[in-house]
């Protein structure tokens, strides 16, 4: 039996530190990845009711309403998968909640959100989709269920193209366009190549749900900053083109 040397000894000695140092620091590093992604992936529907009810409760004439409305809500994507979402799923959430603003005051836009929302906040005379009451709710907040749970999610709901979120915006254009009446508007960004865009909720949704007689006229709010782009841009006639024949386009162009 050969017994270590004294060097053999130290040697074995600083290998097994450094093995034990390295090995405690690949543990340390999996915890760390592990711990924040169960984080990320548990539940939030405390933290997502919270919010919920208070946006809602900004409404003094819905506030008494809200738990209906939270559990309605609920009720469209609890248990469900979050690809694939119908938008049909938001069906019972909007028969019970109406809009109730006035429908010639509906103000859509594309490409212009904060600004449009600096606007309207200032005139009684329009209103986005966001004003309204579950367009205020949802704005900004991403929500998804799971299949067996009767829980809200916030995180990694959007991976796939038609989710809770984007079924819901999907359903709500829909309706806030077939609300609409009279004389129409839409904010539009000028400062970007295409100011009207086919693929954005108001041109692949909106604009297409405007009827006449029941709207008269869109007019076009073309805000620029350096004046580089008017109303002759060609995407505008893409514009005229997708409306109803028999609504009137105006344009306005201005600066921001």
């Amino acid at each position: 039996i050969r017994c270590r040397t004294k060097g053999e000894s130290k040697a074995y000695e600083i290998g097994f530190k450094t093995n034990f140092a390295i090995t405690a620091g690949v543990l340390i590093v999996a915890i760390l990845i592990v711990v924040p992604l169960a984080v990320l992936l548990s539940p939030r529907t405390a933290q997502f009711r919270a919010t919920f009810r208070k946006k809602c409760q900004a409404f003094p004439e819905t506030s008494q309403r809200c738990e209906d409305i939270l559990r309605t809500f609920e009720e469209a994507y609890f248990g469900k998968d979050s690809c694939n979402f119908p938008e049909e799923a938001y069906h019972q959430l909007f028969v019970k909640n109406p809009f109730i603003h006035s429908c010639y005051k509906t103000m859509f836009w594309s490409g212009t959100k904060d600004l449009v929302h600096q606007f309207t906040e200032k005139r009684d005379n329009f209103i986005t989709l966001e004003g309204t009451l579950l367009g205020h709710i949802m704005n900004d907040l991403t929500w998804c269920g799971r299949k067996g749970t009767q829980e809200t999610f916030i995180y990694f709901c959007e991976e796939c193209k038609m989710n809770p979120v984007s079924a819901f915006w999907v359903r709500a254009s829909a309706e806030f366009a077939n609300y609409s009446c009279g004389h129409a508007s839409v904010m539009l960004n000028g400062e970007i190549s295409k100011p009207f865009d086919p693929t954005s909720y108001f041109g692949s949704i909106e604009v297409r749900k405007l009827m006449y007689p029941r709207v008269q006229s869109l007019t076009v709010i073309l805000v620029t900053k350096n004046n580089n782009v008017d109303c002759s841009h060609e995407s505008l006639q893409v514009l005229r083109n997708i409306l109803d024949p028999e609504i009137s386009l105006y344009c306005h162009s201005v600066k921001e």
